[in-house]
């Protein structure tokens, strides 16, 4: 089972996979936890209250996990593969990570994939992290509505997407043009790289175009993998409400 924890993740798996809940776990005064205990009869779930140290035991936490006092055990996330991408034949953003391992920026990308409606999220099956409670509780509920892919050949990925009709951008730091300087088409592909390293030479190639964040000095020449997407995605949706106004 999965285990998600803090108040604003579980509410997302309330709202988003109901019905993958196995165990909500409380811990704490009961006025703490009105909504969740709403939330959960309205969709036929028994919160199971339980002193701390059950609590703890139960739901396999410690203090240093900000767990809020409330956890929930549920059926796997459904992951999807590449060989599913043609799920995304009618989307208009997809976000693709090439290496990234820390789990704070994918946490951080999957927050801002959710909150600007992103359709899906591409990350490789290996060298790079695994979907675990930690991201789940760095996103903050964005994992849960987001489209998850872990792919084993990006570059096989991103030709796939290309034929779905998408163009593909790599955010590097010696590209050609700014993000405001880019046209972005309506099926965009966002690849964005690994932390320090950047794009890999192979996803460089397959991109049909580079764009960068502008700014930067001598000593400060880039921003981490979650700001960095964090910037892009903003600039992309909002060039993207420019056009259809």
């Amino acid at each position: 089972m999965d285990k998600v924890f803090g108040k604003h993740s579980v509410r997302a798996v309330l709202l988003a996979r109901p019905g993958s809940v196995r165990r909500l776990l409380l811990a704490g005064k009961e006025t703490y936890h009105t909504e969740f205990i709403a939330m959960a009869h309205q969709v036929g779930i028994e919160p199971e209250f339980l002193a701390w140290p059950a609590f703890r035991r139960e739901a396999d936490v410690t203090d240093e996990d900000k767990h809020q006092g409330i956890v929930v055990l549920t059926d796997r996330r459904p992951l999807l593969t590449e060989g599913e991408l043609d799920q995304l034949a009618g989307a208009r953003v997809v976000l693709a990570l090439d290496q990234i391992s820390d789990p704070q920026n994918l946490g951080t990308i999957l927050r801002t994939a959710a909150f600007f409606g992103v359709d899906g999220v591409l990350v490789l099956k290996n060298r790079s992290v695994e979907m675990s409670p930690l991201v789940a509780r760095i996103a903050v509920g964005g994992a849960e509505f987001v489209k998850f892919f872990r792919v084993t050949n990006l570059a096989r990925s991103l030709e796939k997407l290309k034929e779905l009709g998408f163009w593909i951008y790599g955010l590097d730091e010696r590209g050609d043009k700014t993000l405001a300087e880019t046209e972005f088409d309506e099926k965009t592909v966002l690849v964005i790289g690994a932390e320090g390293e950047g794009l890999r030479h192979r996803t460089k190639q397959i991109c049909d175009r580079l764009v960068r964040v502008p700014g930067g000095r001598p000593g400060v020449e880039s921003l981490n993998a979650g700001v960095a997407a964090a910037v892009a995605t903003a600039e992309l949706f909002r060039k993207v409400a420019d056009r259809a106004a």
